[in-house]
């Protein structure tokens, strides 16, 4: 199966700091929220990331828990989904790839 026909059959949050997708080569992805936030794939986020690296690269975007609450998801077409956070966020849209890229099982990191 390549990238391109990847396609997620479930997608849940199952607490309230993890994200669980099932894939539809039978992989399971799951993801920390905190995480899923710090690696937000929109300019504004990728900006901040750089600028703030260049300032101090010991900083992290934001440090208050409270902003890493995911509010609701949605599908994207078929290729992503954007994820909405308790802060307001919403601009950054998670590919599959992108996704499947950061899946941090040993499958995927081996």
């Amino acid at each position: 199966m390549t990238i391109k026909e990847l396609q997620p059959e479930r997608i849940e949050q199952i607490s309230s700091d993890v994200f669980l997708i099932d894939w539809n080569d039978g992989h399971q992805s799951m993801y920390f929220l905190k995480e899923l936030r710090a690696k937000c794939p929109c300019a504004t986020c990728r900006d901040k990331k750089i600028s703030f690296t260049e300032m101090n690269p010991l900083r992290v975007l934001n440090e208050n828990p409270n902003d890493f609450e995911l509010s609701s998801w949605e599908n994207v077409g078929r290729y992503a989904i954007a994820l909405k956070w308790t802060d307001g966020h919403d601009t950054g849209i998670y590919t599959y790839e992108y996704l499947r890229e950061l899946c941090q099982c040993d499958e995927c990191t081996g």
